[in-house]
């Protein structure tokens, strides 16, 4: 099995999705390369390879030499903690797109003058001198302006692709063929000008982005262990080293406080308003905010391992997968574009050619110049940037809000969704049942069950299991270790405790080992009627007794699945609990769908019978027992992000507050990123109709062409960043 390693590569001048075939085809295929994540708004390059075959240096260099794009990597602190500068060397960059369409803009205005001043008859003595300046105005206009297209448009013929740099190409040319230099030079600075608008405001969208990513320090007070303290950068920091964080420091690593208590914002991983007190044992996480008091903290894991990394990650990652409404529209494009162009050639050379059939006179110029036209409006830029723009600025407000979604399909499909099931225990409940019930089969046995049951407890690590041993510890029991431990999902676990087997789980796993009594059924039946959860604790010749455990629902639970109703999403909780249980809990949160009794393969058949019913059907859970239901779901949806490094692999979509407000904030900022995509779909195709309308009888010329396409791509751009601004989860 071939060994994979991830690297992202920083590609100048990718920021428009036209860019993407030819570094496809420059890596598709390349030896090593596994899997290619392309992201035009942040301009990267995700790439799995096998390290034994490539290295990403050879992987740069390929697409540089091939595409025709530099291309470099980047290292693995920038990759974590990305720079909102994007330095370029080269001096075309320097000068940039603004140098080179003002020195277009004062030519033009010199050519358009000297054109002027002959229309009216000024310097009537000096004709030729002022043809001279104007042509040579213009001819300064054209070449300023095509600077930063002639590259892409000659990457574009090379790989005969009809992108808008091609046909701005085409067309420019084709109007200086014909002598129209002012037009030729009116629709280059004007071209040029766009260029530069849209650079800028995707730039603006990028450093946006990364804005909300780039929040983690780049050094830390290390403490050495004579006790002196040194500054180093924060990726250095090893697990088991110590690290100063003073007040008002953003925390450096993951870790645990040693010393020290203080409030911590947590706003930039978690989306929480509202400081945590965090004292000697917590959790900090790096990229949080100190707050008033001095911490010092031992670092968990590295730098590169830390939830806000393995958050970044993520984000970029599902920045670089596509929705089905994206490919879509990319599918549309491929086939539309071909057929405008088609339409611009006929318009060229149909008419004219008719009306000399018909022995009529025909302004070839006239056609020619209305089919250059249609050539500029063939471009699908408007309509193709529009969608990917609007999905990097929703993922990323929502990766600010604490809702970490793994990809613009996921974002998507839960707009979509018309059913959600919910897991009970630790997702509509806090999971931190509580004992209320201890029954022995034999008096003064309540002590000895639940030390042999918090034993296993401990070992198993199931909340339950973690309940029972935390009373037992609170009653000042002495707890013994089990070994042997065996665990079945779903139903219960065994133990070696004292030197003697014993089973704790479920009234059914204890029955289906064959280990219950009858006498003992009319017991537990009676339990299982009460709210809460009976577990049974058996040796192997026979039930000791049970122990009833009660938990509470979420306090923003019942809120959270009315809101969601009025959304139109029809909720159902699936639980392994008993039905009384099931059905207490389900009273308190308001709901009318529950299912009870069931294991994780039954959950998970439950999600394929709801999606069947009812439609598409998401599932909220733990990421981890709920594993089958999660993976059936149309989407999966996680809640403890920042407890569960589990959560974070599993689901499309984590939860990482804790907060079940995220799902119906989530359902809402899906559904308006829809209608911004549709309103940006309907705005490029409307515009580009109307001028191709007016282009065929004549009524548009050139400079009005590209106004109106690249006036609509910085329209859509624009419209698709108001989804930076998220709103609150209530």
């Amino acid at each position: 099995m071939e060994r994979q390693a991830r690297c992202t590569l920083k590609v100048k001048g990718l920021d428009c999705p036209s860019e993407v075939p030819p570094i496809r085809s420059a890596l598709d295929g390349a030896p090593g390369v596994c899997s290619i994540d392309i992201n035009p708004p942040e301009g990267t390059v995700a790439v799995d390879f096998d390290p034994d075959v490539t290295d990403p240096s050879e992987l740069a260099d390929r697409v540089s030499r091939i595409a025709g794009m530099a291309t470099e990597p980047l290292s693995e602190a920038l990759a974590i903690t990305p720079s909102l500068d994007e330095p370029d060397g080269s001096w075309r960059s320097r000068f940039g797109h603004w140098g080179w369409t003002t020195v277009s803009g004062l030519a033009l205005v010199v050519g358009a003058a000297a054109d002027w001043a002959g229309w009216f008859g000024w310097g009537s003595d000096r004709p030729g001198t002022l043809l001279a300046v104007a042509i040579g105005g213009y001819a300064v206009a054209i070449l300023a302006g095509i600077v930063e297209l002639l590259p892409k448009a000659w990457r574009a013929l090379r790989r005969a692709h009809l992108g808008i740099h091609l046909l701005m190409t085409l067309a420019i040319g084709g109007a200086v063929l014909l002598g129209e230099w002012g037009e030729a030079a009116t629709v280059a600075f004007l071209f040029g000008l766009a260029e530069a608008l849209e650079a800028q405001s995707l730039a603006r969208a990028r450093r946006a982005v990364r804005s909300l990513l780039a929040v983690a320090p780049e050094t830390a007070e290390l403490i050495d262990p004579n006790g002196s303290t040194r500054i180093v950068p924060a990726e250095q920091v090893t697990p088991g080293r110590r690290v100063r964080v003073r007040a008002g420091e953003r925390v450096p690593i993951d870790g645990r406080v040693l010393v020290g208590r203080s409030a911590v914002d947590q706003k930039s991983i978690t989306g929480e308003s509202v400081p945590v007190d965090k004292e000697v044992g917590d959790e900090v996480f790096a990229g949080t905010v100190n707050g008033d008091g001095a911490l010092e903290v031992e670092a968990t894991k590295p730098l590169r391992d830390s939830v806000l990394a393995r958050t970044m990650t993520l984000v970029r990652e599902a920045q670089a997968r596509r929705m089905p409404l994206e490919r879509s529209i990319e599918r549309f494009s491929a086939v539309y574009t071909p057929i405008a162009v088609g339409l611009a050639v006929a318009l060229m050379l149909v008419p004219p050619l008719m009306l000399q059939a018909t022995g009529q006179s025909a302004d070839w110029r006239e056609w020619i110049m209305r089919g250059l036209v249609v050539l500029v409006v063939a471009c699908p830029c408007a309509l193709v940037i529009g969608t990917p723009v609007a999905v990097v600025s929703a993922l990323a407000s929502s990766a600010r809000k604490g809702v970490l979604v793994k990809g613009g399909q996921f974002l998507e499909a839960i707009g979509r969704l018309r059913v959600l099931a919910f897991d009970k225990t630790g997702t509509l409940t806090l999971g931190d049942p509580s004992v209320v019930e201890v029954v022995p089969k034999v008096p003064d046995g309540a002590e000895q069950m639940l030390r042999i049951a918090a034993a296993l407890g401990d070992h198993g690590g199931h909340v339950l299991g973690r309940a029972i041993a935390r009373h037992a510890r609170d009653q000042q029991l002495a707890v013994p270790s089990a070994s042997d431990y065996r665990a079945e999902a779903g139903l219960g676990a065994s133990g070696m405790v004292e030197a003697s087997r014993y089973h704790i789980g479920s009234h059914r796993y204890v029955d289906q080992a064959g280990l219950c009594e009858e006498s003992f059924h009319a017991s537990i039946d009676n339990a299982a009627q009460e709210p809460g959860t009976a577990v049974v604790l058996s040796t192997t010749d026979g039930p000791l007794g049970w122990i009833r455990l009660a938990d509470r629902p979420r306090p923003e639970a019942a809120g959270v699945l009315a809101d969601l109703s009025r959304l139109g999403l029809h909720s159902v909780m699936l639980t392994g609990d008993n039905p009384a249980t099931a059905a207490a809990i389900a009273r308190e949160l308001g709901l009318t769908d529950h299912r009870a009794n069931l294991l994780p393969a039954d959950k998970a058949q439950a999600v394929l019978e709801l999606d069947a019913q009812h439609g598409p059907t998401g599932m909220v859970g733990d990421g981890v027992n709920d594993a089958p239901a999660l993976a059936e779901a149309r989407v999966s949806v996680s809640l403890g992000g920042i407890a569960s490094a589990s959560a974070l692999e599993v689901a499309d979509i984590v939860l990482m507050a804790d907060d079940l407000r995220g799902l119906p904030w989530l359902v809402r900022h899906s559904r308006r990123t829809l209608a911004i995509i549709r309103q940006n779909i309907a705005l490029a195709i409307g515009i580009k109709v109307l001028v191709l309308l007016l282009a065929i009888v004549g009524l548009a010329d050139l400079w009005m062409a590209i106004a109106a396409d690249v006036g609509t791509t910085l329209v859509v751009v624009a419209n698709a960043m108001r989804l930076l601004r998220p709103g609150d989860l209530t």
